[in-house]
């Protein structure tokens, strides 16, 4: 993941906000923080008391994020896995993460000999459906950004169903999709006037994201768990 932009998105509504909460609904552990930044879910989940590790491949988060969890794994959740305790997790976070990794099926089916059989697995993967992205299609454009949507450093894009799809191929069942808005106020800076014109917007834009979710969702939070009809398998690198 890119080390210049991400950050905590402070909406309630953003995946962050949706994902810290159902987590703690769920408070079910040990829970492992699947590209963690700079510790945003261990910081959100702190006073949740649940067991959280993490993984995060870049050396400078990793260090910043150990006070908030029990164990940091410094690299690739590929790299790492190995290292990583069989059958313990019983929630899986994958946060802004599966879009980034060159194989994410591969990826899910690696966590899921990591997960206890009853896990939960909560998945925040973007929406490349969303309006701003058809209507730059709409005029030949796909443009590689510094964030968002069409980040550049974006392996893989997703819609609600080729994700479902995905999911699936990696024997996991979706059982509840939520939608996030656009998180505006990230581009407020310093400013609490801008702050407040962006909150505005934001609660105008939620009845969109309800209504037409394909359209105006930014974000698509799936909330999975191993499909009964499937078993994990085990891929070896060749």
């Amino acid at each position: 993941m890119p080390d210049h932009h991400y950050s905590l998105k402070d909406d309630p509504f953003s995946s962050h906000g949706q994902i810290a909460r159902i987590v703690r609904q769920l408070d079910r552990g040990p829970v492992l923080d699947v590209g963690s930044a700079q510790g945003i879910f261990g910081r959100l989940l702190r006073d949740a008391g649940l067991t959280m590790d993490a993984v995060e491949p870049n050396p400078t988060w990793a260090e910043e994020a150990r006070a908030f969890y029990r164990a940091v794994y410094t690299g690739t959740i590929e790299a790492v896995c190995e290292s990583l305790p069989r059958q313990h997790y019983a929630t899986i976070i994958c946060g802004d993460v599966l879009e980034h990794t060159v194989d994410p099926v591969l990826v899910l089916r690696r966590l899921r000999e990591l997960a206890t059989p009853d896990a939960t697995f909560v998945i925040s993967l973007p929406n490349v459906a969303h309006l701003s992205v058809r209507m730059m299609l709409l005029f030949g454009l796909f443009p590689r950004m510094q964030r968002g949507i069409l980040d550049r450093t974006h392996l893989h894009f997703f819609t609600r169903r080729t994700a479902i799809q995905m999911l699936q191929q990696a024997g996991l069942r979706a059982e509840r999709v939520l939608a996030t808005p656009v998180p505006l106020t990230q581009l407020a800076g310093d400013s609490a006037r801008r702050r407040r014109i962006l909150q505005t917007l934001s609660s105008l834009q939620r009845p969109l994201v309800a209504l037409l979710p394909r359209l105006f969702a930014f974000q698509w939070i799936f909330v999975a768990r191993a499909d009964p009809a499937s078993s994990p398998t085990r891929l070896h690198k060749p």
